[in-house]
């Protein structure tokens, strides 16, 4: 695309916390014309965050429509007084020579995540315009799988890092097993599996089983409830059917 647009540089990354006040920081798929001179701008942008790009910033403003693409022109996105007074672009960017950009984001069905496309040209080049923009989406919307980027999880929206062991307690907690059997399953004790429950109750910041499994199973309102099993059901059946959740941790 850097080729096709005419860039200097471009960067495809997944960003799981896409939003002002964010943890910022992102993981990069594919980077290209950041070496040399302009590395700095790209390790700055990642160290302070995404929202210390005007442009960028004004996108995460945006109220989030999972799977849809924006794309959209930095122009569009903040006037030139704002761009060239943001201090990312006077003592990061604009070094670098670097000074148009186009950007093209998709939302994820995880809140919080987007895959992002950014496209920069040099300063003494020509603006980006509606046809590079369109372009851009046009690739965005058509030929994401071709960017190789991860598929977003929970686990990694909510900003949470887990053991081995934590996870697969997760993993089983959430589909409906008590202590007792997740300890079978494991191999461990009992109380072990508390000690692992009580630690994630503090790694998602919550204090019971219950407001866990509606962080996870209810995000953005959406509730824990399912539907009642049928009348005359069996224990096994009613079992089955929590067993059958889907899994957030792959």
């Amino acid at each position: 695309m850097c080729r096709i647009l005419g860039a200097d540089a471009g960067a495809c990354v997944l960003e799981c916390d896409f939003r002002p006040g964010g943890r910022g920081g992102f993981t990069a798929a594919v980077l290209e014309g950041w070496d040399g001179a302009a590395r700095p701008a790209l390790e700055a942008l990642q160290s302070m965050g995404s929202a210390c790009n005007p442009g960028i910033r004004s996108l995460m403003d945006r109220p989030p429509v999972p799977g849809a693409v924006v794309t959209a022109l930095r122009r569009e996105l903040v006037g030139d007084r704002a761009w060239y007074g943001a201090p990312y672009v006077e003592h990061y960017l604009r070094p670098t020579q670097l000074d148009d950009s186009v950007y093209s984001i998709r939302w994820s069905e995880v809140p919080g995540a987007v895959r992002g496309i950014g496209i920069y040209r040099g300063r003494s080049e020509r603006p980006f315009d509606e046809a590079d923009r369109e372009l851009l989406h046009l690739f965005h919307a058509e030929c994401e799988a071709l960017l190789c980027l991860p598929e977003p999880t929970e686990e990694a929206a909510l900003g949470v890092r887990l053991t081995p062991r934590e996870r697969q307690t997760l993993e089983l907690l959430l589909q409906g097993f008590g202590d007792k059997q997740i300890a079978a399953r494991l191999g461990i004790s009992r109380f072990t599996v508390n000690q692992y429950t009580k630690t994630l109750y503090r790694r998602f910041g919550v204090q019971s089983r219950t407001a866990l499994i509606a962080r996870l199973l209810g995000r953005q309102g959406q509730g824990t409830r399912e539907s009642a099993p049928p009348r005359g059901s069996s224990a096994s059946d009613r079992r089955a059917q929590r067993v059958g959740r889907p899994t957030l941790f792959p």
